[in-house]
């Protein structure tokens, strides 16, 4: 599983401002979501987010898309991914990296497929290097 990376942009809705703009209140969202007052706090002041399935029924109650719930998400394009895929050719054709790697699952003990750490690093280490 991916890890988030603090320095992330961290994902934050706009439940609080759709609530306010529609004139309703917190409660209502709460009852309709089936979810009790503290959760939608919680979703207001984005210290959380609610679920897909959350999202979608709050989109239905305000009668918008679920995309307006969110804040969007501001991105320059670098070529960040096309060079990760020259780097990714690179580093598994000429440095013979593999993809995956085995290891033993501990819950049933089988060696299982997984992603080659060691790639994933430098994958990276080189994507740190690329944006600056």
């Amino acid at each position: 599983m991916a890890r988030k990376n603090k320095t992330e942009n961290k994902l934050k809705n706009r439940i609080k401002e759709v609530i306010k703009e529609e004139g309703v209140s917190a409660i209502l969202v709460g009852l309709w979501v089936d979810v009790n007052k503290a959760t939608v706090s919680a979703w207001n002041s984005n210290s959380s987010q609610p679920t897909d399935k959350n999202l979608n029924m709050i989109g239905e109650l305000f009668e918008i898309d679920n995309r307006m719930l969110l804040d969007p998400q501001v991105r320059i394009k670098t070529g960040l991914a096309q060079a990760l895929q020259k780097e990714l050719d690179r580093l598994t054709k000429i440095e013979k990296i593999p993809i995956y790697t085995e290891k033993i699952d501990i819950k049933t003990g089988k060696k299982v497929k997984a992603n080659n750490d060691e790639l994933v690093l430098a994958l990276k280490k080189f994507a740190e290097e690329f944006k600056k």
